[in-house]
């Protein structure tokens, strides 16, 4: 039996080893090509080898390509033209802006297996708008977008308006609610999460340089193209394919661009979702007028009008004493509902649906965590914010709360334990001995200490 299982092993290892030797080979021989087109037409991009290249199959990387444009996509696109966004003149325009160089972009994804080009694209745009607008970089859910908007279809291919149009109903869940898994039949549980964003729409932007530029500068911008199998080797420099196509396969998020890169010719600075280990560190440049660059792009329209508008630093509370805080929101409408989306509210404290923050707190210590409110608007605007909350005072064995140790604290406990009377206020008020159980231990243990030179209580 034992030499039977060898036998497989290494039939599987053989399989294994040949399927990638003839994989780098099939790579091999295309780079070769590539490189002598690139050689030929005098291209300003270099190609290399790559994980994807040299993992995939050919079958696996048009999967990659996910794109697709529904019948009356047009009708739906010139919907949201809008009339006052009108692109700035060229002098207006700097002939270099990048958002990278702002640190505002988050990190490259890897879109898998799946054709979800369409998905990153889109979910890109709304972290990058957000970090520029809110200051916080979030990790959104793509997988909630396959899961819940395109279930057992998404990763055959799709368009951005998709995901636009739940961002603008539902919102958009963290990437820890609904982790990427490069599968549409993932059953969709975002019901069960607070969305962290929404947006209030988003506009349509024709396929021209300048208009493109003047919405990237307020935003990274979704867009799609042809994307060429030559690109899967793309390692560097301002890619090119030449000859004028009209078919779109890809979508991607415009991040910038140079005037001065391809010889003059200028290039869009992209971000794409292959993961960071392909081309640029995850990126390309792509010469202008390549590709049918620039097809189906939206500028993002974000909320920037709800806030909570109390402080981040909460003020103290003290386990001896009862907190009440109510938070405070503006710009939305009114009633405002509340939720803890991250992070854990001290023990001994709720947060209630209309803002208030209460309860007895039951240890000292500091505490983090996000809130989030949201208006009566429809659609409702969402907004979250971390807070700190410092909790002060009370010791080990303080039953009564007053600050002290004394037999009155020795009394306290023996009514509480044999009498009914009143529990301690805060954890560690009746537990004198670390032992997280208060009980006839932690009354011997403060007696000891008071009357008999024994040690002080601990203290968690």
């Amino acid at each position: 039996m034992r030499n039977l299982i060898k036998i497989i092993l290494c039939l599987l290892l053989f399989g294994v080893l040949y399927i990638s030797a003839f994989g780098n080979e099939r790579a091999d021989r295309e780079l070769a090509g590539i490189r002598a087109k690139i050689a030929e037409q005098g291209m300003n991009w270099t190609a290399d080898l790559n994980p994807l290249v040299e993992q995939l199959s050919v079958e696996e990387l048009d999967k990659l390509h996910g794109f697709k444009l529904p019948e009356n996509w047009e009708e739906i696109w010139r919907a949201h033209l809008d009339d006052d966004f009108l692109p700035k003149s060229r002098d207006e325009l700097p002939s270099y802006f990048n958002w990278e160089d702002s640190d505002v972009i988050t990190a490259v994804k890897n879109q898998g297996g799946c054709g979800s080009c369409w998905d990153f694209a889109a979910t890109a745009a709304l972290e990058a708008i957000y970090s520029i607008y809110r200051g916080r970089q979030l990790d959104l859910s793509e997988q909630a977008i396959l899961s819940c908007v395109t279930p057992g279809h998404g990763c055959q291919g799709g368009w951005m308006e998709d995901a636009y149009l739940h961002y603008y109903n539902y919102g958009a869940i963290s990437e820890e609610a609904m982790p990427y898994q490069a599968n549409d039949d993932i059953p969709c549980i975002e019901d069960n999460y607070p969305a962290l964003v929404k947006i209030d729409g988003w506009t349509a932007i024709p396929q021209s340089r300048n208009y493109i530029k003047t919405a990237v500068l307020t935003a990274p911008v979704a867009v799609a193209f042809m994307a060429f199998n030559d690109l899967f080797y793309y390692s560097g420099g301002c890619y090119s394919h030449g000859g004028f196509v009209e078919d779109l396969n890809h979508a991607v998020l415009v991040v910038g661009w140079d005037d001065d890169m391809c010889n003059g010719e200028g290039a869009w600075r992209v971000k794409n979702s292959w993961g960071p280990w392909w081309g640029d560190n995850g990126y390309f440049w792509i010469q202008y007028d390549q590709c049918n660059f620039g097809y189906a792009a939206a500028l993002l329209k974000l909320d920037t009008l709800l806030n909570i508008v109390s402080d981040r630093q909460l003020p103290n509370s003290n386990v001896c004493d009862e907190y009440n805080f109510q938070f405070e929101a503006a710009s939305g409408i009114e009633p405002y509902s509340w939720m803890i989306v991250d992070g854990q509210l001290p023990s001994g404290l709720v947060l209630d649906t209309d803002g208030l923050l209460h309860g007895n707190p039951e240890q000292t210590g500091s505490s983090s965590f996000a809130v989030r409110v949201e208006d009566s608007f429809q659609p409702s605007k969402i907004y979250f914010e971390y807070f700190d909350l410092g909790i002060e005072g009370g010791s080990n064995g303080d039953a009564d709360c007053n600050g002290e140790l004394n037999i009155f604290d020795v009394s306290f406990l023996i009514n509480f334990l044999y009498m009914g009377g009143e529990a301690p206020q805060f954890a560690g008020g009746g537990d004198c001995n670390c032992s997280y159980n208060c009980d006839i231990f932690d009354i011997s243990y403060l007696i000891s200490y008071l009357y008999l030179g024994g040690p002080p209580p601990c203290e968690y």
